[in-house]
């Protein structure tokens, strides 16, 4: 049994195009997924969408976390979570990041029996970190309402320690074919703590059956979560709300895993979509070369869709066969917040084309490929208006800009001989021929200008049969 190509597509942008909202993961801790599942990256999107739909846009309204592992034992992460108060009399929000490495003291055993103690340190910081931008850029391209609150002064880094202890046991393995079709089952158990130098103490434990079936599996069980030290008034909310008992239902399906985590007492409730590779430990030969490709991405902090088509050129010979060259062709959308104005958003479209070169990173292993594009496009900005400033437009100014890019491609999922999906993580910056000032709500607003931003999205190959 597999997911549809199409299906698992249909997922993913649902999940990505829903407004930020709440999500609960711990900071600086990877995210729970049973441990003989091999992730080598995961790329990890948390929001209300699947918790309870919006219910409560509060808390930990979004959250981010690219987490890889190196060698056998090595993982690092970072994270970035958007976190806002509601309150009538104390209204606010900060963001988080953290960042961390971790070492596997025991890392052993197979789809019958698996444990895992990790152990980690790192770096957990508060204060503004572009929340307030990535948050209402989203708003902007659903149509959401944008979040008006003012920051809470708080800025502070700390040091982070944590573990994190996982054990797996099947206690089902069918004899055949019958009732069962081929399910397996097994309990699975977790528990972590993370302590930072400044008081703050994080942890949780969690129980779950596990069902499997070839690259299928679900779970489902209890997680009860703990928080104490938080001074921040966002942040010691937030961890109020976070600090309960909840029912945990999860799905994988090949590179694609879901779940939601329903609290029985506060409303914190939350869902996640999560991108997972292990292709780095598969040592698979090189795919046939990639014959064309469409790119679904955003770009943040000034929040843009991006979408990209890729075409083989032939022109290998210019670099040699291990550098394929690919003409792409790309439409990007947005409406970022104009510097810290909630009141004004920079509507900006883009059409442009370029060459793009790529190569896997080492000739026996196509899990992970290297590329860089550059190209002209034409691009089209103008201010408009939210809140007070609702219905205000400037004028539009058009430039033609340079477009550059580079970054990775993980091999995540492949669908028969023909088609790939891979994860994509990269820079993406433009720059326009001149910058433009133009007039809105009676000032003098300047736009067109160089921007860098960071690529996270999802590219599906057409494989080219030899």
């Amino acid at each position: 049994m597999r997911l549809p190509l199409n299906r698992q597509l249909h997922l993913v942008l649902l999940v990505l195009l829903y407004g930020p909202a709440l999500a609960g993961e711990i900071p600086g801790l990877p995210a729970g997924l049973p441990p003989f599942i091999e992730r080598d990256l995961e790329l990890n999107f948390s929001n209300d969408f699947l918790g309870r739909g919006g219910s409560v846009d509060d808390f930990r309204t979004q959250q981010i976390t690219l987490m890889a592992r190196f060698g056998e034992r090595w993982m690092a992460l970072v994270d970035h979570s958007i976190l806002t108060l509601h309150d009538e009399f104390a209204p606010g929000r900060t963001d988080q990041l953290a960042a961390s490495v971790g070492y596997f003291l025991i890392r052993d055993g197979d789809d019958k029996l698996t444990n895992s103690v990790a152990i980690g340190a790192g770096l957990r910081a508060i204060g503004e970190f572009d929340g307030e931008a990535m948050q209402n850029g989203f708003h902007r391209l659903i149509g959401s309402e944008v979040e008006n609150l003012p920051y809470t002064g708080t800025d502070k880094t700390a040091a982070t320690v944590w573990i994190d202890v996982e054990h797996y046991q099947q206690f089902y393995q069918p004899s055949g074919n019958g009732w069962s079709g081929g399910w397996r089952a097994g309990y699975w158990l977790r528990a972590n703590s993370l302590l930072t130098t400044d008081g703050q103490w994080d942890g949780s434990a969690a129980a779950f059956i596990v069902a499997s079936r070839n690259t299928i599996d679900v779970w489902l069980g209890l997680r009860r979560d703990f928080r104490t030290g938080h001074d921040d008034p966002v942040l010691r909310e937030t961890a109020a709300a976070e600090e309960d008992l909840a029912v945990v239902l999860g799905a994988r399906f090949g590179a694609l895993v879901i779940e939601t985590v329903q609290q029985t007492s506060n409303g914190a409730s939350y869902g996640q979509l999560r991108l997972v590779s292990s292709g780095y430990r598969s040592n698979r030969q090189p795919n046939p070369p990639t014959r064309y490709g469409v790119e679904f991405g955003f770009l943040l902090p000034d929040i843009h869709v991006q979408l990209s088509g890729r075409m083989r050129t032939g022109w290998d010979s210019t670099l040699g066969p291990l550098w394929p060259g690919s003409i792409v062709a790309e439409l990007r959308y947005g409406e970022p917040q104009y510097r810290d104005n909630t009141a004004a958003y920079v509507q900006s479209k883009q059409i442009g084309l370029g060459l793009e070169w790529s190569r896997p990173l080492a000739r026996n292993n196509s899990w992970i490929e290297w590329y860089g594009t550059i190209g002209a496009a034409w691009r089209n900005e103008q201010v408009v208006g939210d809140g007070i400033l609702a219905g205000e437009r400037s004028e539009s100014a058009s430039r033609a800009v340079l477009t550059l890019g580079s970054g990775l491609r993980f091999a995540a999922a492949e669908f028969g001989s023909h088609w790939r999906l891979r994860i994509q993580t990269g820079i993406s910056a433009w720059l326009p021929v001149s910058d433009a000032n133009v007039s809105f709500a009676g000032e003098a607003f300047n736009i067109q200008k160089p921007t860098v931003g960071l690529l996270l999205g999802i590219t599906i190959d057409s494989l080219r049969i030899r």
